[in-house]
């Protein structure tokens, strides 16, 4: 990926003529190898959020149902939830 230049080719912009093409075409290897890997990246971080999501969704309606459970005990009387079981 990071070549040394020789400073004697900086005076061409930093490689001889007949270097160019072939470096040229190393840059755009180099750049099509850096794009997949993003792409596979982006890809893979776009399922992870995907999962995320739908987990976030699993638990949010997991305290739903708990608010719901609470608030219907809370109405069916006082300390139901500390009271002893019948075999006491």
């Amino acid at each position: 990926m990071g070549r040394c230049v020789d400073v004697g080719d900086w005076h061409n912009g930093g490689f001889a003529p007949k270097d160019a093409a072939v470096s040229q075409e190393d840059r755009f290897v180099d750049i099509e190898i850096k794009l997949a890997h993003q792409e596979d990246l982006v890809e893979s971080l776009n399922q992870m959020v995907y999962q995320q999501g739908r987990r976030i969704d699993q638990l949010e309606a997991m305290v739903n149902k708990l608010a719901e459970h609470i608030r219907n005990n809370a109405q069916s009387g006082p300390n139901m939830v500390n009271d002893r079981p019948p075999h006491y």
